[in-house]
């Protein structure tokens, strides 16, 4: 029974059941190839915006695409120099106190991207905290913890996948923070302190969507009784349109792990990829029925309107392992790939070996050589690229080798333009194709 429920994930699994599939033929939209990402929300001022540092300095961009920044270093930190450069992802102010750890790999240099913040919405006007995930070294939790209590930081989540938490520390200790966690002398810090292994920023990943039926042999797969039955695929997406015809009654579970009010899709994004898996077709007599029409979903919620955190993302790759036991999970976003392993890439090797879960993930929709997203990076992942209808790589697909080795990612393509499949009620994403699907 095993082995038939893994031949069924991966002999569905390698073609759509894992995000990039259609439900059928596709309407022809205006500018066909572009890819249907969602990007971050920008801030809605158009004034000075300001960014408070983990080091607790001050950087202020005359607006959100400032080539350029003001710096008001924190209190007592007046002699701190700091770096300043502009590169292909943003902004980068860099206080010299931080820059061994930076250099070391305990400090994550995505905390200094002045502009990636503002797009993350982790500028000040927009939230009096800055979302962390701290890791600890082997058998230091408690030490780790009293550290972060006594720097005022919360622990908001458990992630036990990658041996850490996620933290929230406000702003206005922000430097209070930076003396406790670290130690150094001479004005430069050089460790993190208390147990603590690396300190991440909880950054935002982006939604991908990717496209067809006949077109990766499921009928022939269905010919020989592979059709999802007895598999269960987890949803990390913006959760699922559970009413929607084609959906009801197909998802066993839904949660919801981002800071959203309730596991409800006001996207649109998590319900076309859940059709795309397993939508009976009920409101189109059967055209855009789903690539595993008898699998059984679960649907974790971890994007919001304004992109997808991190630790949302952990926390539903662990439930959906873990505690549901998923045969498959479909993670249909993705980041930029730094090397080195970051945290969602060790969870997706982690929780492989641990489970023996398929975590099948978007490549990213990044137009260039060398730019497979994470967690799509990760060893485990079963990555996949997209192509068109006539199996030609899509022009916005996110081609390989991987960033820092040059290994083969990613692992396969699928069908991934002008996909037709659910529409979640009141959502817009996509072009109308009816009432209740989009392209």
């Amino acid at each position: 029974m095993l082995l038939t429920r893994r031949l069924t994930a991966v002999v569905l699994g390698v073609g759509l059941v894992l995000g990039t599939g259609s439900a059928g033929a596709a309407a022809p939209v205006p500018a066909a190839g572009q890819p249907p990402t969602a990007e971050p929300a920008r801030p809605a001022q158009t004034g000075p915006i300001t960014v408070t540092l983990r080091t607790g300095d001050r950087i202020t961009l005359a607006s959100a695409d400032e080539r350029t920044a003001s710096v008001q270093p924190g209190k007592g930190r007046e002699k701190i120099q700091f770096a300043t450069s502009r590169e292909s992802d943003g902004l980068y102010v860099i206080p010299r106190d931080a820059a061994p750890l930076i250099r070391s790999g305990q400090l994550d240099r995505r905390l200094f991207n002045v502009t990636g913040l503002v797009q993350a919405r982790y500028h000040d006007s927009a939230r009096d905290n800055l979302p962390l995930i701290v890791t600890h070294r082997p058998g230091a939790v408690a030490s780790t913890t009293g550290t972060l209590r006594g720097a005022g930081a919360r622990v908001t989540r458990e992630l036990p996948a990658i041996g850490g938490a996620a933290v929230t520390a406000a702003k206005d200790h922000a430097g209070a923070f930076w003396a406790s966690v670290t130690t150094g002398r001479d004005g430069v810090r050089t460790a993190t302190a208390g147990g603590i292994e690396k300190i991440w920023l909880d950054g935002k990943r982006q939604l991908t969507l990717d496209h067809s039926v006949p077109q990766i042999g499921a009928p022939a797969a269905y010919q020989a009784g592979y059709t999802g039955n007895g598999v269960t695929v987890a949803v990390l997406d913006t959760g699922v349109d559970v009413n929607h015809p084609d959906l009801v009654g197909r998802v066993a579970e839904a949660r919801n792990f981002s800071e959203a009010a309730d596991a409800e899709d006001l996207i649109g994004h998590g319900t076309h990829v859940a059709s795309i898996i397993a939508g009976s077709g009920a409101a189109s007599g059967g055209k855009y029925r789903g690539v595993a029409p008898d699998a059984t979903l679960v649907s974790g919620k971890v994007c919001e309107d304004s992109g997808c955190s991190e630790s949302a993302i952990l926390a539903g790759l662990q439930w959906a392992a873990v505690e549901k036991r998923a045969d498959v999970v479909n993670v249909s976003l993705s980041g930029t790939d730094q090397p080195g392993i970051d945290p969602l890439e060790e969870a997706v090797n982690v929780l492989t070996a641990q489970t023996g879960t398929l975590f099948v993930v978007a490549a990213g929709n990044n137009y260039s050589d060398a730019s497979v997203g994470s967690p799509g990076s990760a060893d485990a992942a079963l990555t996949v690229g997209a192509v068109d209808r006539d199996d030609k790589l899509a022009d916005f697909s996110s081609r390989g080798p991987r960033v820092g080795d040059d290994a083969v990612k990613p692992d396969i393509t699928a069908p991934g333009v002008e996909i037709v499949a659910a529409k979640g009620a009141g959502t817009e994403l996509g072009a109308p194709v009816g009432e209740h699907y989009v392209t």
